[in-house]
């Protein structure tokens, strides 16, 4: 019997088959027996009740608990009673995907100005020579498509949802312990 299978033979009551090779186990590794021993401790610690309840004891538990689950049920409703929408829009990827939105429909004017002048920096001579000794002989870049303000527009709305998703992707792959545990290896 190894450690694994003694300490939830342990966790188990000590009952079943195993017992006599618990037994052994636990005489051959120090760190089982001294478990097995603080277990028979607090078993025969447990057969003598130290003191006496007194006679409402379980009424006052059980009402302070029921007080207190009804504090909670006021205080936080849980994510398995709200209905999608709500749970999709709580998500922090959601949250960011809905500010750019916003962010793109309130600075319109800003951010074309910033596409055109983007797009000039493209088309420029000097880039334009950059490319032509990267690429073939012949090849120029076009990019005055996307001066067009509802052509930038359209590519970043056809966009958030890709970044929405991608953001959801890694929230929920931050927050997985076993995914961590895999990127470290």
């Amino acid at each position: 019997m190894d450690c694994e299978r003694f300490e939830r033979w342990l966790n188990e009551g000590r009952e079943g088959a195993p017992g006599a090779e618990g037994h052994a186990h636990a005489a051959s590794c120090a760190r089982c027996g001294a478990a097995l021993a603080a277990a028979r401790a607090l078993d025969a610690a447990l057969e003598h009740p130290a003191a006496v309840a007194p006679a409402d004891f379980a009424e006052r538990v059980m009402e302070r608990v029921a007080r207190a689950h009804t504090a909670r049920r006021l205080t936080w409703i849980g994510p398995e009673v709200l209905p999608w929408w709500v749970r999709v829009a709580a998500e922090p990827a959601s949250a960011l995907s809905l500010a750019l939105g916003a962010l793109v429909l309130w600075q319109y004017p800003v951010l074309a100005r910033s596409a055109a002048a983007a797009v000039q920096a493209l088309a420029s001579p000097g880039v334009a020579a950059f490319m032509h000794q990267l690429a073939a002989p012949r090849l120029t870049l076009d990019l005055s498509a996307f001066s067009d303000p509802f052509v930038f527009t359209g590519l970043v709305l056809a966009g958030l949802p890709f970044a929405w998703w991608a953001g959801l992707a890694v929230y929920h792959w931050s927050g997985d312990p076993q995914a961590l545990r895999a990127a470290r290896r």
